[in-house]
């Protein structure tokens, strides 16, 4: 692989490494120091909607954690990075379109259309990806890039699940 791709791939890897570690220890600390809601109920007498708790730190870990493993699979070996780096991409991709879905920040059929639109050119790009001369030069099956694809729509599903 060229050198300057190779410097350029490492300089990205140690960003999501820093990245990871830095949110990680940031929601650690919010964990740390953030009341349980039965500490709120009973110290306020009801749940209050709007209130950071504990049991919300969850899928923030969990995205961290996903950011630090991609990172360091740059280093372990270059398929993983690159089904990793895939695996975060749609990860990344489907908690933006939910988060958008769920604030209903745009009318309920603007959202809806944008989400199917911002799919289609999702998946237009894996395509173009998939088909790219760099995955070639990596030597990277069709098996291997359809695994990564179910290993990031698991990960969606992980998210979902916690809380």
């Amino acid at each position: 692989m060229n050198d300057r791709i190779l410097n350029f791939l490492k300089i990205i890897a140690l960003i999501e490494c820093l990245f990871g570690f830095i949110l990680l220890l940031i929601e650690i600390k919010d964990y740390l120091h953030l009341p349980t809601p039965q500490d709120i109920e009973n110290q306020f007498g009801e749940i209050v909607t709007w209130f950071k708790y504990k049991e919300n730190c969850y899928k923030n870990f969990f995205l961290s954690s996903l950011l630090i493993i991609t990172g360091l699979s740059f280093w372990i070996n270059r398929k993983l990075y690159w089904g990793m780096t895939q695996v975060l991409v749609i990860t990344l991709f489907f908690i933006v379109t939910i988060n958008l879905w769920v604030a209903n920040l745009f009318h309920i059929r603007i959202s809806i259309f944008l989400g199917i639109l911002s799919l289609i050119i999702f998946i237009y790009l894996e395509i173009k990806i998939c088909n790219s001369l760099f995955l070639q030069i990596i030597g990277i099956s069709k098996m291997t890039k359809w695994l990564f694809f179910v290993g990031g729509g698991l990960s969606c599903v992980i998210w979902l699940l916690l809380r």
